[in-house]
């Protein structure tokens, strides 16, 4: 067991999971007391020992699949057949959206409704003995099972349904997670080691690019970025000021005696004051980074709920302040509604000079000495002249001027990319792709 525990232990690691050694002999000392007999305790005694956040459970359930769990398990509403679902009946006695539909997405919409669980699994094993295991990934697999059941027009039919069919969507997407854990134990199966530490290099939400993630690893990847916010937003510094009481200032004591060349005749105190940064930040929201645009302004909402001097623009070609959109809403109702209200652009395409030139007229006068300016952009003007004079002029004024790129460090300055450009007036640009890189990034901001 002690081998088999250590080869979970590196898969974890794997997986983005940070695993000390102590805590690895944490779990020894509680399996050895408990036993390994019982399923759930041996699963609860790994996680509360293994895992330290919450947000690192995906990683650790995959993991335990793959290595103590040689069936995957089937959800609740697959266990047992259901005499009929009342929901979705229509003027043919068999729901709304049956209209238009092939042979497979009946078959499937028909299932799903009359609550036939034996047959959705057997539906499920019959496509996977006729999948083909090639070089993609689970993800690949599963959309391409999805499309030869037709399952996008079942799954658009019981949403035509509205209520009724809520009930459904639900069966259906506890058959999409079936699926999903099927293919990750046929992948382990045919593939070896290999495949499972393709399965762990995939669900390994630090190092994975924000653009490749599907929709369930977006919903996770946002619960890590407010969290991340959160722990950042609570990392003040301090600076001390000379003041009448409170703490002694030994140093400034020490040097009038040294000066004056005899003991001190009074005291000198200082005190501790707290020192937020003042940040100003401006995001590039083209298609070709919108999305890693995204989580940047869902990191800088969180943030922006602690911290009062920090203001946010939106540009394209043009640029738009979005400070207040986010005082007002929650996180994603924030960041959806100021990427899709804000004006920040009239051809659709970069202009990084025209924007730099447009922020110094209408914005210039709030930069002063203690701000910090983070930009988030690809750095590709499409051609367009790149006016650094007018991002010199902004670094001037600032403490810091950070710039974050998307873009693989290779494909830097290919092309109609002029980062290289741009670097000169920066006090550092950094790729920023994934979320370990944006924590990098926000530490050496903070």
């Amino acid at each position: 067991m002690e081998q088999r525990l250590l080869e979970f232990v590196h898969a974890l690691r794997r997986g983005g999971l940070r695993v000390s050694p102590g805590e690895l002999g944490d779990s020894l000392e509680a399996l050895k007391f408990y036993g390994i007999t019982e399923p759930k305790m041996f699963y609860t005694l790994l996680k509360a020992t293994l895992v330290k956040s919450e947000t690192d459970g995906a990683v650790f359930d995959l993991a335990f699949r793959l290595f103590f769990r040689e069936e995957a398990e089937r959800p609740e509403s697959l266990k047992s057949d259901k005499s009929g679902n009342p929901f979705g009946t229509g003027v043919d006695g068999s729901g709304t959206g049956k209209a238009g539909m092939g042979a497979a997405s009946r078959e499937l919409y028909e299932a799903v409704r009359k609550g036939q669980a034996e047959h959705l699994v057997k539906m499920i094993e019959k496509q996977l003995t006729q999948l083909e295991i090639n070089d993609g990934g689970v993800e690949q697999l599963l959309h391409r099972t999805k499309v030869k059941m037709e399952w996008f027009m079942v799954e658009n039919a019981f949403e035509r349904e509205g209520n009724k069919g809520k009930e459904n969507l639900q069966v259906l997407k506890d058959l999409e997670l079936y699926l999903r854990h099927r293919l990750e134990k046929l992948l382990l199966k045919e593939k070896g080691s290999a495949g499972l530490n393709g399965l762990l290099t995939e669900e390994n939400l630090k190092e994975k690019d924000f653009g490749a993630l599907n929709e369930f690893q977006v919903k996770e990847m946002e619960k890590r970025v407010e969290r991340l916010a959160h722990k950042l937003a609570s990392r003040y510094s301090y600076r001390f000021k000379p003041a009448k009481s409170g703490r002694v200032d030994m140093r400034r004591v020490l040097y009038r005696a040294a000066r004056m060349g005899r003991t001190p005749e009074k005291l000198l105190f200082q005190d501790k004051i707290m020192d937020k940064p003042k940040l100003v930040v401006l995001c590039d929201i083209s298609g070709s980074v919108a999305v890693y645009s995204a989580f940047l302004l869902q990191l800088v909402y969180a943030m922006n709920r602690r911290f009062q001097d920090m203001r946010t623009f939106l540009f394209v070609d043009e640029i738009s302040e979005i400070t207040a959109d986010f005082k007002t809403n929650n996180v994603k109702e924030a960041v959806d509604r100021a990427i899709s209200q804000a004006r920040c652009s009239r051809l659709g395409i970069s202009n990084f000079g025209q924007v730099f030139e447009m922020f110094n007229v209408n914005y210039g006068h709030i930069l002063d000495a203690k701000t910090t300016v983070i930009i988030l952009g690809d750095g590709k003007n499409n051609w367009y002249p790149p006016r650094r004079e007018e991002l010199q002029a902004i670094a001037k004024k600032v403490k810091k001027l950070i710039w974050l790129n998307p873009e693989p460090m290779e494909k830097w300055n290919q092309e109609d990319s002029i980062i290289g450009l741009y670097e000169e007036s920066c006090s550092m640009v950094l790729e920023c792709r994934n979320l370990e890189q944006l924590e990098r990034a926000i530490r050496k901001i903070m």
